[in-house]
């Protein structure tokens, strides 16, 4: 059971930014699609990728040492159907008129392992038929590619990672996680009536495209990614051509001038075009040419300068401590309790949406649906 335990902490550290990653495609399709993204739908798709993720940990973790499986001569595959039940029948104590072999019986792995695989696809034919609307046949063929997904990796010795499978490719595992996959698009149906339909998630963000929600982050790491890959090639065209290292400065005045120039000319950046957002004053009118260089300076200059000083007073103080006064250690407090206001400020604005943020109200723009 501990193993099960460590390959599931390891799905919950994998899982946030392989998360992202992967919902990124469907929140952009969304909020194009009504304006903003429903919440429910971003729920039920994290929790969806979760759980592959999590299902993927256990079936090849721990991942044991090459030299260890090079050695092994454990068989590779089982073809013989219904293996299990002639183990249970050979091997499990039950003695059904003795109640103390009950629970050792339960506890016993030739209980314990069937149940884990058929228990292992139930939330899949759950979200195939809840999520997903497929028909019981969909689900049961479904969830018999990803079990034979699974076993193929299994025999594969994790894609020729290792010089043989180091866990068994089984028939009764494609016969059990298929059995899962049918009883969980079963239960789905009993639960559908009190989860939220489609009809109403859609109805929600298209209610909630009125206002701008902390999505136009998607805008921000699209501009921001997009900056600096620009930034990138001119730092290697530079030092191709004029066989000289590119400034320090040249990142900060591409990101400048990608963020700043745009919304001068009234026009949108990569991001804002991404998640479709205009930047106009807070009386909907066009920004002046000075807003978007201060919206810049106090939104993005000040957070990294007050980190930048943060650090250099840390390097100050290193191997000194707190025993003494010092202007670093003073400098240090001062970075941290600003770096907290502005996350205060950022979270605020994520809970409630009428929420300024400080740059925002500085410089009396705002960020509207275009």
């Amino acid at each position: 059971m501990s193993v099960y335990v460590n390959d599931l902490r390891s799905a919950v550290y994998a899982f946030p930014v392989l998360a992202f990653i992967i919902a990124l495609p469907f929140m952009w399709w969304h909020y194009h699609k009504y304006g903003a993204v429903s919440r429910w739908r971003v729920f039920w798709t994290y929790i969806f990728v979760f759980y592959l993720l999590c299902a993927y940990f256990l079936i090849i973790l721990p991942l044991p040492d090459r030299a260890v499986v090079a050695k092994l001569t454990t068989p590779k595959y089982n073809l013989v159907p219904l293996t299990f039940i002639r183990e249970f029948l050979k091997y499990n104590p039950l003695q059904l008129g003795n109640v103390h072999t009950w629970k050792t019986a339960l506890l016993a792995p030739t209980v314990i392992q069937p149940a884990f695989n058929v228990a292992l696809t139930i939330p899949f034919g759950a979200f195939l038929r809840y999520y997903f609307h497929r028909p019981w046949w969909q689900v049961i063929i479904s969830s018999f590619c990803l079990s034979l997904f699974f076993e193929l990796t299994q025999l594969s010795g994790l894609y020729g990672v290792y010089p043989r499978p180091y866990r068994l490719f089984d028939v009764d595992d494609l016969l059990l996680n298929t059995t899962g996959g049918w009883i969980g698009g079963g239960l789905a149906r009993l639960v559908m009536p009190i989860l939220p339909t489609d009809a109403q998630m859609d109805h929600s963000a298209a209610k909630r495209a009125e206002n701008v929600s902390m999505w136009r982050l998607a805008g921000f790491v699209v501009d921001w990614l997009a900056a600096l890959l620009l930034a990138t090639l001119i730092g290697v065209a530079v030092s191709l051509i004029g066989r000289v290292s590119a400034p320090g400065w040249l990142t900060w005045a591409v990101l400048f001038l990608w963020l700043v120039r745009p919304p001068t000319f009234g026009r949108q950046t990569l991001g804002m075009r991404t998640v479709r957002l205009q930047m106009r004053t807070m009386q909907d009118n066009p920004v002046y040419w000075w807003q978007p260089a201060v919206r810049f300076l106090v939104g993005y200059g000040v957070p990294v300068g007050v980190l930048y000083g943060t650090a250099e007073c840390v390097n100050a103080i290193n191997g000194i401590g707190f025993s003494r006064f010092t202007w670093a250690g003073v400098g240090m407090l001062a970075g941290l309790l600003v770096l907290s206001l502005m996350f205060g400020d950022w979270l605020l604005a994520f809970v409630m949406r009428s929420h300024l943020l400080v740059f925002e109200w500085v410089t009396r723009t705002k960020l509207v649906n275009k």
